[in-house]
């Protein structure tokens, strides 16, 4: 099949509804050529009909996200990154597929080669159906057939958010958020730390302080932004030569699960904000400035943040 909505004056809509809406969502969107090369073949990509797509739609006990995209959709092409990042951040707590919409002659070639680019793990599959107005109506009866276009669904088959266009991706941390809290067991006045008590090594501050401010600390800031943690601080002791420990520094966390998986969440924040490793302010090796003398990892008692 041609891709959705470049087909649309050859299914039931009608032919001005097609033309306002094709105006407006994909005018300078054009098909790519089709290349096949070795790397199209890293990535599995599943042919669908209508009747297999609907079973796509069912939940299996998780949040399922689905994202509907072309490789001839530019928008579609630029929100992957984000969508990579996504599946990363989320693995294990939802399911995530792609649908493309491409021609299925592509299915083997174009479609595959930008994933396998993309290094796209969320399973893929390819709709090929005569009427792609009936794929609209089963997934929301608001989509006007515009792409890219990513769906919502609670664990138990409701459409909880659809987005047409790109993801903004806060919005989007946001409502899953609100489909994953249910399952933490947490209580939400209960904070969890993790403090970390660091001595700095032969004075060697200025590398120390550069260590922290390039690494930890934007890493808490992201992490924050992604709801991963509740709050933290960066203290420096008062320099004394005999303390047992320079700086004190304290990430909380809003609850047990929160605080138990922190490790885990944190991997594709550093993935992809250091991916060759931390920030250095020279060649110095962080074990040559810094050592953690000791590390707490409980409840925060005391604490009077909200």
């Amino acid at each position: 099949m041609k891709v959705l909505v470049s087909t649309l004056t050859k299914t039931a809509l009608t032919g001005a509804v097609f033309l306002i809406f094709y105006s407006q969502a994909v005018v300078g969107q054009t098909r790519r050529p089709t290349a096949n090369t070795p790397s199209a073949a890293k990535v599995k990509v599943t042919q669908v009909d209508e009747v297999a797509f609907k079973k796509l739609l069912v939940p299996n006990g998780k949040p399922l996200l689905i994202n509907f995209w072309a490789t001839w959709c530019d928008p579609c092409r630029e929100e992957f990154p984000d969508l990579v990042a996504l599946d990363q951040e989320y693995k294990g707590k939802i399911d995530f597929l792609t649908v493309s919409l491409d021609d299925p002659a592509d299915i083997a070639t174009t479609v595959p080669k930008f994933l396998g680019e993309m290094k796209a793990e969320m399973p893929a599959y390819l709709l090929k159906t005569p009427d792609e107005s009936a794929v609209i109506s089963s997934v929301s009866k608001d989509w006007r057939g515009g792409m890219p276009f990513t769906a919502l669904y609670s664990p138990d088959g409701k459409l909880a958010y659809f987005r047409e266009g790109k993801v903004v991706m806060e919005t989007m941390r946001a409502e899953l958020g609100k489909l994953l809290a249910p399952a933490s067991t947490a209580k939400k006045d209960e904070l969890y730390v993790t403090i970390d008590f660091v001595k700095i090594k032969d004075g060697k501050r200025p590398e120390t302080m550069y260590y922290y401010e390039q690494n930890w600390k934007p890493y808490r800031e992201e992490a924050l932004k992604r709801g991963i943690i509740h709050s933290y601080e960066l203290l420096e002791s008062v320099l004394v030569t005999t303390a047992p420990f320079d700086l004190i520094l304290i990430t909380r966390y809003s609850g047990e699960e929160q605080h138990k998986n922190s490790e885990k969440n944190f991997e594709p924040i550093l993935k992809q904000m250091r991916p060759n490793g931390p920030a250095t302010m020279n060649a110095v090796k962080p074990d040559e400035f810094r050592q953690s003398v000791f590390v707490y990892r409980g409840k925060d008692l005391t604490s009077s943040f909200n």
